[in-house]
């Protein structure tokens, strides 16, 4: 009785273990199909953030190499009335390069220094950042000299895809008797000066995929059959005309007789001209009705 009653209790002993062992290879399965998951999305996103890495390391590039041409480029001091030309360079940048930018333009101070003045200005407004862009390189790169001592950005309408921005500016001028002054009516801006787009850092840096759903073409609507007897008026050929009635005929199908009123495939006969050998007929496809005459060759 006794040893009954230990293998019982083994055996249960042996069940529970092979419970508790089905129970967590289940969990640890599902667990590692989670796991897995989630790896192959994290390889999807590191493949694109390598991408924008890759994309960031030219920009990063593009920034060094145009640093040094500005640093080793020649600049020049306008002798003009300041803020006023400011105000009016800046338009003309705007409208040469055709930048649709909303700005408020604010002189801070003004300091003479040496044998010049420098003006500081803030530019605030907002725009496509195409545009922005090309106004802050337009500003860095022509040949009068502008100084951007900071600039802010963050995005504006997401709807219309713009940027707003806040941007620091330094202005110069000299006194026209000076002899660094260019005289402003000897200096022409160059309207397309060496601009080169690079992509818009605020995209995102990974993109969803694109779900392409293959939606079921929609049927072509078919005419329906012709009944047993009926003639397809556009195939056939008029042979008489009496006063009130037709004889027509399909192919080889014989002569069949028709009066105003009778049926025909998709229509019926509406009217008849004895004097003209003719017969008109009325039918509809899809809808739309139209009108068909038929008239005896004679040349036959």
């Amino acid at each position: 009785m006794l040893a009954k009653r230990n293998s019982l209790t083994i055996g249960l002993f042996w069940i529970l273990l092979v419970a508790v062992g089905v129970f967590w290879y289940i969990k640890d399965t599902r667990g590692l199909e989670k796991a897995l998951q989630e790896e192959k999305k994290y390889k999807e996103i590191l493949a694109q953030s390598q991408d924008e890495v890759k994309r960031l390391t030219q920009v990063e590039t593009i920034h060094k190499e145009m640093e040094a041409k500005w640093k080793t480029a020649p600049k020049i001091i306008i002798s003009a009335d300041e803020p006023s030309f400011t105000l009016s360079y800046i338009n003309w940048i705007m409208s040469a390069n055709n930048l649709g930018i909303d700005f408020d333009f604010v002189l801070n101070q003004k300091k003479n220094i040496g044998d010049y003045t420098k003006f500081t200005y803030t530019l605030t407004g907002e725009g496509p950042y195409t545009d922005v862009y090309k106004l802050i390189w337009q500003l860095t790169f022509q040949p009068i000299l502008y100084q951007i001592n900071f600039i802010n950005l963050r995005l504006g309408d997401q709807e219309a895809g713009t940027l707003k921005f806040n941007m620091g500016l330094d202005g110069y001028t000299v006194e026209s008797e000076s002899a660094t002054a260019v005289d402003l009516n000897q200096f022409r801006p160059s309207q397309t000066y060496g601009f080169r787009l690079v992509n818009n850092v605020f995209d995102p840096l990974v993109r969803p995929r694109p779900v392409f759903v293959e939606r079921p073409r929609p049927e072509q609507p078919k005419l329906p059959p012709k009944k047993p007897g009926e003639i397809d008026v556009e195939k056939a050929t008029l042979k008489v005309v009496t006063s009130n009635s037709i004889f027509i005929s399909e192919g080889k199908s014989g002569l069949v007789a028709l009066k105003v009123g009778d049926p025909v495939y998709l229509g019926r006969l509406v009217s008849i001209n004895q004097q003209r050998n003719e017969a008109e007929f009325l039918i509809t496809k899809f809808g739309n009705s139209q009108r068909i005459v038929l008239t005896i060759d004679l040349s036959q």
